[in-house]
Parts: C-alpha cells; structure tokens; sequence
C-alpha cells in the first residue's frame, strides 16, 4: 500500500516517497516498553511504522506515570502491561498497524522469533545482562540494534547514549558500555549472590533501588534513536555509530571510540547471521 503523501508531506519533504515506502515496509521490534521505549514506539507510529514486536514483562505502576507515555492513573490502578499501553498509542496513531505483543522478558523461545522477523531492532532495557543477551540474538540473525540508555551519574552527570550496533560495532567490543560486574551478578542463582554478598560485605537491599528517570531525558535519547533508525531505513546519511547525550552540558557528541578487533558477536556471529 502506497504512503498518504498529504498525511506524510512533511516527512517526504526530507527523505522522500521512496524513505517513506521503506520506512512503513520496516518491521521493528522494541525490547522494553518503559520511558525510553514507549517514546520510540510513539515516534515511530508518526514517522509511519506500521509492523510492530512489543517485548515486556512489566506493568503500569503509579511511580512510571512521570515518564510512561500514553500512560494514565487507571493503567497504574490496574496494573495494565507495558505493552498493553504501547500498543494503544500505536494503533490510536495507526490503525492499520500491526502491532504483536509478548508480556514476558526476552528469552531463546518467543523472543528470538520477534527479533528474527524484523527488520531493526530497539534495545531499551534497564539491564546489562539482557542488552548482552539482545546483543547475540540480533547478531544471530543480523539484525541491525539500536541501544538506548539514560542515565544519571555522581557530581552532576545526567544524559544518556544511543549505539547502532550492525556488524560493525556493538555494545561488546565498543569500550566501558557493557558493566561486567552487573552482568556477574545478574546471571547468579539466588544461592550464589547470597554467598557474594557475604563475601563482599554488599547489602543488595541497597542496591535493589531503581535511580532517577525524567521524561525529558528519556525523550531526547529516544529522538536521538529514532532519528538514527530513519537514516538506517531511508539512506538519508549513515547512521552514527554512537551518540552520548550529556543533559548537564547541554551537548551531544558522536564517539570516535573504535570497537575492538576481533569481536566474536560482529564477525563471527553476525557473519554467519
């Protein structure tokens, strides 16, 4: 079906009628409906997506309602799904779209089969330990993967950063993106982290809180991805390999870290992928 070329104008006036083919032809998959993901999803619906995979286990909560677009006080109460809510905004934009759900975390069975139909793959997820595991999927299948994080650090820091992982680079051999220390703990048996923590002296009562997260953050970050994928799909200029969004400075800046040589994820994986 051809693009409405008054509804999508103004898009065509940037990349073209042929951009807009191929971006409602662009099966996406977003792994992590939170802040971050429940922008892209609404971005992408007005950009004129229309084949969607939503991967999340959560629910609505009453502190999400700061930053879970399309979100609203009875979603909290009733403890609706993430995707739940990501799938209204979609078809309210596009009714027409298709839109499948999976209401549990990735894994091997149902969440490799959503990564392995699309087309691109958004990434934005709390945790080192599934961004690694959605790392090797996308490399399985070669899937080009965009990863989101927003973050907020000591003496002032907050912003967030956007990787386009495509065989080239990913969050494994690019430096510092990946905290091993946290991937350790997360793959632990609950025997295990017991055991560490009486080793290491941590209380993980402390560390079980969740940091700050504020929707503007979490907006300019998925705009900053969104526009990377619309690069990506419509050939308007490559995409950047990564961006780092620094809120505190008022900046962003693309990396000039190159990856490390010989990354089994880019040219073993995807290779065969």
């Amino acid at each position: 079906m051809e693009p409405d070329e008054e509804r999508y104008s103004r898009n065509i006036a940037l990349f073209g009628i042929d951009g807009q083919r191929r971006v409602a032809q662009t099966k996406v998959a977003i792994v992590g409906l939170g802040g971050l993901g429940s922008h892209v999803a609404q971005q992408l619906a007005y950009l004129g997506v229309l084949d969607y995979g939503l991967i999340d286990d959560d629910v609505v909560t009453t502190s999400s309602l700061n930053r879970l677009v399309g979100a609203v006080d009875a979603d909290a109460k009733s403890a609706v799904s993430k995707v739940a809510v990501a799938e209204r905004v979609i078809t309210a934009i596009q009714p027409r779209a298709r839109v499948q759900v999976l209401k549990e975390e990735l894994n091997d069975q149902g969440g490799a089969g959503f990564i392995k139909r699309a087309t691109v793959v958004f990434g934005c997820l709390d945790r080192d330990l599934p961004r690694l595991r959605l790392t090797e999927l996308c490399a399985r299948f070669a899937t080009p993967y965009v990863d989101l994080a927003t973050d907020v650090g000591g003496e002032g820091w907050y912003g967030g950063r956007v990787v386009v992982c495509d065989g080239t680079r990913c969050l494994f051999c690019l430096p510092d993106l990946l905290d091993q220390e946290q991937i350790r703990q997360d793959t632990m048996s609950p025997q295990q982290r017991a055991a560490d923590d009486r080793i290491y002296g941590v209380d993980r009562k402390e560390l079980a809180g969740t940091g700050p997260a504020v929707v503007s953050l979490n907006g300019v970050v998925a705009s900053l991805a969104v526009t990377e994928f619309l690069a990506l799909v419509t050939g308007l200029r490559p995409p950047a390999g990564q961006l780092t969004y620094r809120g505190d400075l008022s900046r962003v800046t693309t990396s000039l870290d190159k990856p490390r040589a010989g990354c089994w994820y880019c040219t073993e994986l995807w290779r065969r992928g």
